[in-house]
């Protein structure tokens, strides 16, 4: 009666969706300069470390070997979470696809990134991409 109740028709077709707020979503992301930049985290030897990092930072280095010229880099799946919740709730059905992408494509693009970078500067990621509690207090200032 009156078209009130009608559902609206999706401007997307079925399963193109999550893709769509996927992708926007890991543009925001990884436009901020702040949240894109990756953190080394010197303490982090293995995967069970990386569950006391808390939600900082969104991407963060480790398990540097210079000898062998190898690293890990990490997407933190918390931060991600956080981040994505007031787009998308937990309950929709999309989230776990969304966050899954998100996080996947985030850590493939920035994980290029650091190896142009490495390739560019001939520096290792632990001293590219070290935090300096210092500098960032002086940011804050």
């Amino acid at each position: 009666m009156f078209g009130i109740f009608r559902k609206k028709t999706p401007e997307t077709k079925p399963g193109q969706g999550s893709s769509i707020t996927a992708k926007q979503f890991i543009a925001l992301t990884l436009s901020d300069e702040k949240l894109s930049m990756p953190v080394y985290l010197p303490g982090i030897r293995n995967e069970d470390d990386c569950e006391d990092i808390g939600l900082g930072p969104l991407i963060y280095i480790w398990n540097v070997d210079r000898a062998a010229g190898t690293f890990s880099l990490s997407v933190n799946g918390k931060a991600i979470a956080h981040l994505l919740e007031p787009f998308v709730p937990r309950d929709n059905p999309a989230y776990v696809e969304i966050r899954d992408e998100a996080m996947k494509v985030i850590a493939d693009v920035s994980t290029q990134s650091v190896l142009t970078t490495i390739e560019k500067t001939g520096l290792m990621p632990d001293v590219l991409f070290a935090y300096h509690v210092e500098d960032a207090q002086q940011e804050q200032s």
